[in-house]
């Protein structure tokens, strides 16, 4: 089973005390780290006011790659053509998907992997798993 990244996990990583069931979860999972959520992240950087929050984030950020660089999932040509396809199916018609969700979603998809979140009700094609709790659609 592969698992695909979402930004909130990487988040959840980083504070000074993360929650002991996506640890123990991280560690035991393989899993991989597509580049729609590095660039997610470095926008959200980008977006701070507050240049000692860019300077950490950036930090964190540099850190993560340098040890888990192997790990990152690179967007293909494939990716693309499964989010042009995606993009307008029914359930995205219905309740519209945020712009970074939607790449991991057609990654997953594409890869036939399952994202690791804890917003699973933002992913509309692929299974899902919450690693907060092990649950999700899969």
């Amino acid at each position: 089973m592969i698992y695909l990244l979402d930004n909130n996990v990487l988040s959840e990583l980083w504070k000074p005390k993360p929650d002991a069931a996506v640890v123990a979860w991280f560690f035991s999972s393989d899993w991989y780290l597509p580049v729609p959520v590095i660039a997610e992240i470095q926008e959200g950087a980008e977006a701070s006011p507050s240049a000692a929050r860019r300077l950490e984030i950036n930090a964190k950020l540099d850190a993560f790659l340098k040890t888990h660089g192997a790990t990152v999932m690179d967007w293909d040509m494939e990716s693309a053509r499964t989010w042009g396809r995606l993009k307008h199916s029914p359930e995205v018609k219905r309740q519209p998907q945020a712009f970074w969700d939607s790449l991991i979603d057609a990654m997953a998809v594409r890869y036939e992997a399952i994202v690791a979140t804890r917003n699973v009700k933002d992913f509309h094609h692929a299974k899902t798993l919450n690693p907060w709790v092990h649950e999700g659609n899969h």
